[in-house]
């Protein structure tokens, strides 16, 4: 997130933020006092943090970020969030730490949040769970190339023909669906790979995870 939304003023930061302090500093073996100094504060100034006790400056959140490498936008709680979407209009979407195919592979899940975005409303869903994927292979090209990244709004259902995240098997992809008499095809854009036919009773081998409402171009 861009510093814009942060004021410099003393400020609250979100209790997950909190935990995340502790989280981040244990996994990279600093202690305490060491946060402290290279923060210039107490000792004390980061217990408090770190136990959700105590208003910060915003320079030492931007500066606790840069040390722990972490996102400032997770510093913000969800009222903060909230204000900075309504008064500038952009919505806050996790990026997940997984990679989805296009081609062949597997997934590994989408619990971990590897970072939250800033994105204009405009471009995405109005209601619903939204989630950013990279994705990996070539059979989608040339709507959707390897290392682009897609939007996708989870548990939307099958909406209308178009792009979703789909389950076969273990492995997730991204693909292109169409309905059909008996059944939903299951197309590459790439004309390499050969498209397949699943049926209601496949229930399960496959599943649909979610539709894609955005494609993000890598150049």
């Amino acid at each position: 997130m861009s510093t814009l939304f942060l004021k410099k003023m003393l400020r609250s930061v979100s209790k997950k933020f909190s935990e995340r302090i502790v989280e981040r500093r244990n996994a990279m073996g600093i202690s305490q006092a060491d946060l402290a100094k290279a923060l210039e504060v107490s000792q004390n100034t980061v217990s408090k943090l770190e136990r959700n006790r105590t208003r910060i400056d915003t320079d030492k959140i931007e500066k606790l970020c840069e040390v722990l490498g972490l996102d400032v936008s997770e510093a913000l709680t969800p009222d903060q969030v909230k204000k900075s979407e309504q008064k500038e209009g952009y919505r806050t979407i996790p990026e997940y730490n997984v990679r989805v195919s296009a081609g062949h592979g597997e997934f590994q899940g989408i619990e971990e949040i590897k970072q939250n975005l800033q994105m204009p409303k405009m471009f995405l869903p109005e209601n619903g769970q939204v989630g950013f994927v990279r994705v990996e292979g070539d059979s989608m090209t040339p709507t959707i190339a390897h290392g682009d990244y897609v939007a996708v709004e989870f548990d939307s259902g099958y909406t209308s023909d178009g792009l979703y995240l789909i389950r076969i098997d273990d492995a997730v992809f991204v693909k292109r669906l169409q309905r059909k008499f008996g059944g939903v095809r299951i197309i590459s854009d790439n004309q390499q790979y050969e498209e397949m036919t699943v049926s209601p009773d496949d229930g399960n081998d496959f599943g649909l995870i979610g539709r894609v409402a955005l494609v993000i171009r890598k150049t």
